[in-house]
């Protein structure tokens, strides 16, 4: 099945759009939904990968890297400037959460393209959520993950989950566990805003 994600840039942007905002700004949330996606290859490269191969590089050299793309040439000014600043928050972290980070990545890119879709859109369904909201959905995503598929079903068939959750909350539950990205085994799930 072929990736939708191609470009370097592009790659880079879908990975570290993981990365926990600087500000939980509205207008940065309807920028991130407006940035295009590249066109399908097999062979594209894979934001782990990207980082990995760049991150004993230095800021300067890595952004070089970036501004050399030609699918990141193609975005507007504030695309790439949004970009960039993705960048520099992910290496402003400490060396053990970039670690983690990248590792999530990297199990996130071994899913079926259809699962990463679907992931996709759960997360950016869940960075929707006010923050108490994205806590307790975190929380039941983990709890959630650990159970069977018939326990998991139970629970949230249930009165009392359906009292706690949205339906909204609760669709993006089910296509989070749908996807297969199993929280518990990987750092937490979708990271703390």
């Amino acid at each position: 099945m072929k990736l939708r994600y191609q470009s370097a840039s592009s790659l880079l942007l879908a990975a570290l759009l993981c990365l926990p905002a600087v500000a939980d700004n509205p207008r940065d949330r309807n920028d991130r939904n407006h940035i295009p996606q590249g066109k399908a290859q097999n062979n594209a490269p894979k934001p782990g990968k990207w980082l990995r191969e760049h991150m004993n590089e230095n800021l300067q050299e890595q952004q070089k890297q970036l501004r050399n793309d030609p699918d990141f040439q193609r975005l507007n000014q504030q695309q790439q400037q949004h970009l960039q600043q993705r960048l520099n928050q992910f290496n402003s972290l400490p060396p053990q959460q970039r670690e983690r980070m990248l590792n999530r990545m990297q199990k996130m890119e071994a899913l079926p393209a259809d699962r990463q879709q679907m992931l996709r859109n759960s997360l950016q369904d869940f960075r929707q959520l006010p923050d108490d909201r994205r806590r307790q959905v975190r929380r039941a995503w983990s709890s959630l993950s650990q159970m069977s598929p018939q326990q998991r079903e139970q629970e949230m068939n249930s009165d009392r989950f359906r009292s706690a959750f949205s339906d909204q909350e609760r669709s993006t539950l089910k296509g989070l566990l749908d996807s297969g990205f199993n929280p518990g085994e990987n750092n937490g799930g979708p990271p703390p805003r």
